[in-house]
């Protein structure tokens, strides 16, 4: 992926990755040492750019000549390269293949399309992780590495979770698994432990200005700034608010609670009724990751006084007002049964605008104490 559209496409495409240098160092020491694990677990929340990081190591990783196994032309063995860094030519044939998807040493096992729905399947099956077993046990199609990404790996059910850690028990030599997840913690036990954890942490605000920045040259610094803070350290969060106008959406919300605990009635049921429909998906999907962060927010400064980030000047004396209105105990049930009421929705097709009425009335009768 070129600077124009960095994190827009699929993560194989992107030839940048900003603010994960520790990760890769630890990779590519593990590299230089001929320490190197069969497997890879590389863990962050969403957005920060753990399937980038997959990538890139298979560029490198394909990029790199299988040396040191056997006897050279004059007798000696031949010495492996140690090389300085994980970065591959974004223009070499190798890594224009891959980019391509035609690259007989890599495969990407992922989420497929069910024939009959018509539609992308929920969960990783058996029948995708056995395409892996089958790629591995081929001769190598490239004559080097052989590199396959799961990318999510929570995202397998219990079936090809299985078929996964027989290939894990036993994988062929010079070949790699890089399992991508964003809730290490639906993995088997079994899975995580034959895993070498690489663990990503939310980036700097300053990283997530810089890709925005890159991104959108064009964009004013404040609005920059807003969408580095609605991250929460996920640049392809920011990108995926920027692409969906994000920050309007957000400005919404907030009017409608900055008069709590009063509400604005005709305000609350307008927005309701634009996220409720059909098209509206995404945003609906925003709105709600905006109003758990939110509150959230409200749990943490109620609970500790430590200033939460705010994006509008009267969003911290909302805050303050919130807080002091009723214990920590009452936002945390809230929250709490926000997220319930959005999987009974989401379950039960339930009528959206109803949801969210009910949510701002929820608070509004909270910060009533």
């Amino acid at each position: 992926m070129t600077e124009e559209n960095v994190d827009t496409l699929h993560p194989i495409l992107n030839d940048i990755l900003i603010g994960h240098e520790p990760a890769e160092r630890e990779f590519l020491e593990a590299y230089n040492s001929d320490r190197m694990h069969h497997a890879w677990l590389i863990t962050g929340p969403k957005g920060v750019g753990k399937a980038t990081l997959a990538y890139k190591i298979s560029k490198f990783l394909l990029t790199q000549k299988i040396e040191g196994d056997g006897p050279s032309l004059f007798g000696d063995d031949l010495e492996k390269s140690s090389p300085a860094n994980l970065t591959a030519d974004p223009e070499s044939d190798t890594v224009q293949r891959i980019k391509s998807m035609a690259h007989g040493g890599l495969l990407t096992v992922a989420r497929s399309i069910d024939a009959k729905k018509k539609a992308l399947r929920k969960l990783i099956v058996i029948d995708d992780v056995r395409k892996a077993h089958s790629f591995l046990n081929r001769t190598s199609a490239e004559g080097g590495w052989r590199v396959v990404v799961v990318d999510a790996a929570d995202e397998m059910n219990r079936n090809s979770a299985n078929a996964l850690l027989k290939i894990l028990e036993e994988p062929p030599k010079y070949s790699i698994l890089i399992l991508v997840a964003h809730t290490p913690g639906k993995l088997l036990p079994t899975i995580r432990s034959r895993c070498r954890q690489l663990k990503l942490t939310p980036m700097t605000g300053d990283s997530v200005k810089a890709v925005l920045a890159m991104k959108y040259p064009e964009m004013a610094v404040e609005q920059i700034d807003k969408l580095a803070l609605l991250s929460e350290g996920s640049p392809g969060r920011a990108i995926r608010l920027a692409e969906s106008n994000g920050l309007p959406l957000y400005d919404k919300m907030i009017n409608i609670l900055l008069p709590m605990p009063n509400i604005n009635t005709p305000q609350a049921h307008k927005l309701a009724g634009e996220l409720a429909s059909v098209k509206a998906d995404e945003n609906y999907r925003i709105f709600m990751e905006y109003l758990s962060s939110w509150l959230e927010r409200l749990v943490r400064y109620a609970a500790t006084n430590d200033d939460p980030y705010c994006i509008h000047d009267q969003e911290k004396e909302l805050f303050q007002r919130l807080a002091n209105t009723c214990g920590v105990d009452r936002w945390i049930e809230l929250w709490e049964k926000m997220h319930k009421l959005e999987i009974r929705a989401d379950g039960l097709n339930m009528d959206r605008k109803q949801l969210l009425i009910s949510l701002f009335f929820s608070i509004s009768k909270a910060a009533r104490g």
